[in-house]
């Protein structure tokens, strides 16, 4: 039986990856696809401070998951998640780096190259 999801969020995000994945990188956005439509309590939860031990400066980062606020970052990076915390968005943006919303961040990388996923 399928799973129905009724949050608008996701919804809207499913509805832009299956957009994108016809010219873009379908098995990169499948698999990010799999990984939103899981229940919430089996999506990914990552902190900054993992971001900031994984990554150097520049660098790409997806979350399908929630992105939260325990950590320190201390370089600049592009993060997108699903969902986050108003803690972790601060926390990026003090460290010079951009959030940008899921669907902000398929539109800027639809072909899905030079990104890290986290909790994938």
């Amino acid at each position: 039986m399928k799973r129905r999801v009724k949050n608008p969020i996701i919804m809207e995000a499913v509805k832009k990856i299956r957009t994108v994945s016809k010219t873009g990188n379908k098995n990169f956005w499948s698999n990010i696809e799999e990984i939103i439509l899981r229940p919430r309590s089996r999506r990914p939860e990552v902190n900054v401070g993992k971001i900031s031990k994984l990554t150097k400066e520049n660098d790409i980062v997806l979350v399908p998951g929630k992105l939260l606020g325990d950590g320190f970052l201390d370089h600049p990076v592009t993060v997108s998640a699903l969902f986050a915390s108003k803690s972790a968005i601060k926390k990026v943006q003090e460290a010079g780096g951009t959030y940008l919303s899921l669907i902000e961040f398929i539109d800027r990388f639809p072909d899905g190259s030079n990104i890290k996923v986290f909790g994938g």
